[in-house]
This record gives C-alpha cells, sequence and structure tokens, in this order.
C-alpha cells in the first residue's frame, strides 16, 4: 500500500500505522526510526514533518547493477540493506547480465520468505548455463568411436513464491543445446583421426573438445555467447564430420556429422504458476 497524497497536515497517523503494518491504534511519533524511513527523512536532529509522508510506501527498492551468476534475489535484497519485513522492489539494470556457472542451476532463484511481497524489473538479461558441446570421435588402433551428444542447457529464471514481473525490455531465456560431436562416415588419412567436438549453446555453454589422436586432428567447438551459440568444430579430414553448432536461443544445439546428437534448450522459466506479469517481454525457452 502507499499513503495518500495529501495536502497540509491531514494525513493521520492511523493511516501511517497501517502502512508500517502497525495496529492502526499504536502510539508512535514522527521521531520514530520507522517514521524517519518511510518518510525518506534521516536522523534527528533533521527536521521532519508529517507533510514528508504524502505519498510515500513503506517498501525497499534496489537495483542490481553487476553481473551475477547463480544469483538469489532474496539473498541479494539483504545484502543491500532489506528489513526482511517490508515489501522489495528489485530491478535488474540496463545492460546487466544474470546467469549460471552450471546448467543445473538457475540463473536467478526467487525463493525464501517475502512478508511484505516481492516484485521483479528486468531490463537486462537473465539466461541459464548453456549445454557443454560434445566430444569430437575418434577412429584409433583400438576402434571406432562416435562423436559424444551435447548437453542440454539450464534454465534462466526458477520462482517458488509470488512474485510480480514486468519484463517490458528484459530478456529471459533458457540455455540453449550444446552442439553434438563430429563422428565418422569414413576413416580419415591413414590409421587415426577425429571429428571435430561440438559448440557450446547460449548462455556461454562450455566448447566441445575435439577427439583425441595424432593424425590428421579435428578442431574444438567454441564456446556459446550470450544469447548465440557457438560454432562446431571441423572434422580432422575426409569422412570425418564436423561437430554440430550449439542451440542459440534455448534452441537445441545440432547434431554433428555422422554421430552425435545436439543437446536440448533449457527453459526460460520454471515456476510460472507463481507469477503474475506486468509485461512479459522477450522470453526464450519452455515456461511451465
Amino acid at each position: 500500500m502507499t499513503l495518500p497524497v495529501v495536502p497540509g497536515s491531514s494525513l493521520s497517523f492511523s493511516q501511517i500505522n497501517t502502512e508500517l503494518a502497525l495496529s492502526s491504534t499504536a502510539t508512535i511519533s514522527l521521531n520514530d526510526a520507522a517514521v524517519r524511513t518511510l518518510a525518506g527523512v534521516g536522523a534527528s536532529p533533521a527536521t521532519i514533518a508529517i507533510t514528508n509522508l504524502s505519498g510515500k510506501a513503506n517498501e525497499f527498492s534496489f537495483t542490481i547493477s553487476s553481473n551475477q551468476t547463480n544469483a538469489n534475489l532474496r539473498t541479494l535484497a539483504v545484502n543491500a540493506g532489506w528489513n526482511q519485513t517490508v515489501k522489495v522492489n528489485a530491478t535488474i539494470g540496463s545492460g546487466i547480465q544474470i546467469s549460471s556457472t552450471g546448467t543445473g542451476t538457475p540463473a536467478l532463484t526467487v525463493n525464501g520468505s517475502f512478508p511484505g511481497g516481492v516484485s521483479l524489473i528486468n531490463t537486462g538479461v537473465i539466461v541459464g548455463r548453456g549445454g557443454a558441446g560434445g566430444r569430437g570421435g575418434l577412429n584409433n588402433v583400438s576402434g571406432l568411436q562416435g562423436g559424444a551428444p551435447g548437453s542440454s542447457g539450464g534454465t534462466g529464471l526458477a520462482v517458488s513464491v509470488a512474485v510480480t514481473v514486468t519484463n517490458g525490455s528484459g530478456t529471459i531465456s533458457g540455455g540453449g543445446g550444446g552442439g553434438g560431436g563430429g563422428g565418422y562416415g569414413a576413416i580419415c588419412c591413414v590409421g587415426l583421426g577425429q571429428g571435430g567436438g561440438g559448440g557450446g549453446g547460449n548462455g556461454f555453454g562450455t566448447a566441445g573438445f575435439a577427439g583425441d589422436g595424432p593424425d590428421c586432428p579435428g578442431s574444438p567447438g567454441s564456446a556459446g555467447g550470450q544469447l548465440s551459440g557457438g560454432s562446431g568444430g571441423s572434422g580432422g579430414g575426409w569422412g570425418a564430420g564436423s561437430g554440430g553448432s550449439g542451440g542459440s536461443n534455448a534452441s537445441s544445439g545440432s547434431q554433428g556429422g555422422y554421430s552425435g546428437t545436439g543437446g536440448g534448450g533449457g527453459a526460460a522459466i520454471t515456476g510460472n504458476s507463481n507469477i503474475t506479469y506486468v509485461s512479459t517481454g522477450t522470453r526464450y525457452g519452455s515456461i511451465s
């Protein structure tokens, strides 16, 4: 709730008590710390008047202004000075990226206790970890080894409590699937050789390795970018398949030549039933 905008001194202490989640008949004064905080007036002896409370809300607002990994919104709010009682209004700043270091961990988690409620305004990018590219295959004296499959991407935003989300100019994306490692349609060179590794999916997915072997080596894939998949590495010679590219915008990775399948794209959002949207903005990946 927000205190009404009123002229003069017509704002009542009963209304102020209600905004502070106190009994309407509780005894308070303008010099109480909670009242001064609500009014935005510093500690005594700074002058405070009841008109300073007009239009004020008992809420905590903060901006996430630096890149984060494996972020938890409640933890960020506490670290920013939230008293763990009033409503939280969190904003992810423009150009800020919230990402993850592993596909098993969401980029941003909203869970735990928010007694006054919580809202999230995203003007940056929340992106799950991209799947790793599959290792390239090899053909050596011990036999043929096909290219490995790419890994699936991780989740962007995981929510398990009620939250209001404004994503008008922001992006929420799952990680792209990693590209499959390249295999063999025929033996390349003489004796040894390997296909190229697949590229990682978007969300900074790890590049796939090239297969082992000293003769006619393939190339490793490239790592994924923020919202772009990495490219697959090239095969090591005639008959060696190239690695598949990683998936962009939470899509599946491509299959490697002759062999490894691409990993699936990650979810943009899980726990969507807990979200009330002001605007949905750009979202890549499944929403469940």
